[in-house]
């Protein structure tokens, strides 16, 4: 995505760092991020990434700004106290930076919404403030192959990780569900040094550009605590952990980075192409079409088959006869590919993936 004038001249400094130039600036243009809350931590990662020039930031938050809020979530003002965050956010930061889109979303993330919602962006903010909806994110996550910044504030100390999606640790590695973390009070009941979660929104930040423009060193297998009273940081490693429902549940469906790499020449084999497709349905070939795309693609435009969500697909998987041929498709073969290889795993042995997807298959329809 080349910049315009303005852009150059806009992030010059940052274009002038060696690690990032005009290409990571493009790739941050490119970019999509979600962020997952908008009050203290999302606040000051808000406007970092809008000022950096992230491309499309998407904020998801169900509630209102109060006046209790403003010592510490520095993106509003009195006058947005009664206004809806991401209302105000979404005003604040197009003054902020106008280049930016926006994407606004007036509700509670939960499991209806998560997944398609999670899908459209490349990396997610976890900038919420309970167990529950980081559980939620960490799972769709790893379901999806998508990372996450996350962190956590409580009183005068602070922590943060970013955890990969597709391999290495998760979050219920690092906080078993069955753990008693959940029941720490939130800053309602606790308190929270107003200063605090300004500084790990900011690092949070940090890492989601860093992996954006890949470079640097990232928290993916470390996590970093401060304490503000002492002013102490310290870091631990964390390491992945068999006993993880999360990851038993999804990392079959995502190998390693050497896996996948030696398993890319072999994936030609398992590729049909839309005219393939088209020849062997045209035929009554006894094909079992398999659409791992959300529910609201699907009902926009679909060939047929099965709907089975990705994320879904170890849990229906058995839904599908291994004795028949499967095509999984998506809307450009990525997804797609990763059902394949785990429909490979769980014992299928006639499986393909359409190439290209839909949008390849509308292509070929419009010849």
């Amino acid at each position: 995505m080349p910049l315009t004038e303005m852009e150059f001249n806009r992030y010059i400094r940052q274009i002038h760092l060696k690690n990032i130039g005009v290409e990571g600036q493009q790739k941050l243009k490119k970019a999509r991020v979600l962020c997952v809350g908008a009050g203290g931590l999302g606040s000051p990662l808000l406007v970092y990434l809008a000022a950096a020039g992230v491309g499309t930031i998407g904020i998801i938050d169900h509630d209102a700004v109060e006046i209790s809020n403003l010592p510490r979530q520095i993106l509003y003002q009195d006058r947005h106290v009664g206004e809806q965050k991401v209302c105000a956010a979404k005003t604040q930061l197009m003054k902020l930076n106008p280049a930016c889109e926006i994407k606004t979303y007036n509700e509670k993330l939960d499991s209806t919404n998560a997944p398609a919602l999670i899908d459209q962006f490349d990396i997610v903010a976890d900038c919420t403030d309970n167990f529950a909806a980081r559980y939620l994110i960490n799972e769709h996550c790893v379901a999806l192959g998508k990372p996450f910044v996350f962190a956590s504030i409580h009183e005068f100390e602070g922590q943060c990780s970013i955890f990969l999606g597709d391999e290495g640790p998760c979050y219920q590695c690092l906080f078993p569900a069955t753990s008693q973390n959940g029941m720490l009070p939130d800053c309602r009941t606790a308190g929270v040094l107003g200063v605090l979660p300004g500084l790990l929104g900011l690092i949070q930040a940090a890492e989601i550009i860093k992996w954006i423009v890949g470079q640097g060193t990232l928290l993916a297998g470390r996590v970093m605590m401060v304490d503000m009273l002492t002013m102490q940081f310290r870091e631990f490693s964390l390491s992945h952990n068999p006993d993880c429902e999360t990851c038993k549940r999804y990392r079959m469906m995502r190998p390693s980075k050497i896996e996948r790499q030696q398993r890319d020449v072999k994936m030609n084999d398992y590729i049909i192409s839309p005219s393939e497709l088209s020849h062997a349905l045209e035929n009554n070939q006894d094909i079992q079409l398999v659409d791992v795309r959300t529910p609201e693609k699907h009902q926009a435009f679909n060939i047929g088959g099965t709907l089975i969500p990705l994320e879904e697909l170890p849990n229906r998987f058995q839904e599908l006869d291994p004795n028949k041929m499967v095509v999984t498709y998506c809307t450009s073969g990525g997804k797609s590919m990763t059902a394949l290889q785990f429909l490979l795993s769980a014992g299928f042995k006639s499986v393909k993936s359409l190439d290209g997807g839909m949008t390849a298959w509308q292509k070929e329809k419009l010849k």
